[in-house]
């Protein structure tokens, strides 16, 4: 019991002593294994459809990845939807008692779904699993209130903390995110596909005849193009979207779990949004983007793969262009 007790106070230190939301939620699966002495746990992202993994402990790959497919096509099971309504957790004694339980692979036979949230919305679910029928019971809902509460109030400070930190890092003219941020991104997505396979796309686009703009017009209207079409950017991104200024006039959009199609379509509306924009009489906005999925690349390669999309895109009628 002793032994137990200061394991769970190490781990409530190594916790808040996170600095971002990723590092807490890993730290968080591993105390949730211990305590409530389960077989595997998984953590998912369920602020948007389609809802995807974010942590996975211990997980059949074969069941993890027809779940996974099964919350891409939509079909998102009613515990998920039960403990976002109800904002509590829910505890399943006998999975296979319940018709709505999606039976795949190695399916756990019980189970506790507890919701952290954020900004009072429910942001993640913790999925605990046991395989054996009966294993919890209402007898642990006290404790999955009680590590909701705090899951809760460890990501909500982690929130902050990464707030600070992109506030303190936003470039000043446009106030959207430095091209260092971008490369940490990056690299975390590039370790989520190695991981797990979840896709991600990026567009690399620049504002046409920048140089010109400014010459013609001087720098002060080129600034105030360089804000708009930031903005108009900005504007209509999903939640899950990034924009990051790389350098000059050229910005990079990291698109989550956007296959090339997707991305193309995105690329698409975004340039006609740009065209609509006007800055004075004579001057409306255009663009060019290139368009590239990751797909297993170095990220030096990637993004020389991506720059080469939009040399390409500059150079074509459509101004739009996928790589190869």
């Amino acid at each position: 019991m002793k032994d137990d007790l200061e394991q769970i106070l190490k781990s409530f230190g190594e916790i808040e002593s996170s600095l971002t939301i990723e590092e807490a939620l890993w730290k968080l699966s591993n105390l949730t294994l211990f305590i409530f002495k389960a077989e595997s746990v998984t953590i998912m992202d369920v602020s948007e459809i389609p809802y995807h993994f974010v942590v996975l402990k211990n997980v059949d790959s074969t069941a993890a990845s027809e779940l996974e497919e099964s919350l891409f096509k939509g079909k998102n099971e009613k515990n998920l939807k039960i403990i976002k309504e109800t904002k509590s957790p829910l505890i399943l004694e006998d999975t296979l008692k319940y018709e709505f339980w999606l039976k795949v692979g190695n399916s756990p036979r019980s189970w506790i779904g507890i919701p952290i949230l954020v900004d009072n919305e429910v942001k993640y679910i913790i999925n605990i699993d046991s395989y054996t029928p009966n294993f919890y019971n209402d007898d642990f809902q006290g404790l999955a209130e009680a590590f909701s509460m705090y899951a809760s109030s460890v990501i909500e400070k982690n929130k902050l903390i990464e707030q600070l930190f992109k506030t303190a890092a936003f470039d000043k003219l446009t106030e959207v995110q430095t091209r260092q941020q971008l490369f940490d991104e990056l690299k975390r997505n590039i370790d989520r596909y190695k991981r797990y396979g979840v896709k991600f796309s990026c567009l690399m686009l620049d504002l046409d005849k920048f140089k010109n703009i400014n010459d013609t017009y001087g720098h002060n209207i080129g600034d105030i193009a360089l804000k708009s079409f930031a903005k108009v950017i900005k504007e209509n991104l999903r939640q899950s979207d990034y924009i990051f200024r790389f350098g000059g006039d050229e910005f990079i959009i990291k698109l989550e779990e956007a296959k090339e199609n997707e991305a193309y379509l995105i690329a698409k509306r975004l340039k006609e949004l740009i065209s609509s924009v006007k800055i004075t009489e004579s001057l409306n906005l255009s663009t060019s983007i290139g368009v590239k999925e990751y797909k297993g690349e170095s990220l030096e390669e990637f993004l020389k793969k991506l720059d080469e999309a939009l040399y390409k895109a500059k150079k074509s009628k459509e101004g739009i262009v996928i790589s190869d």
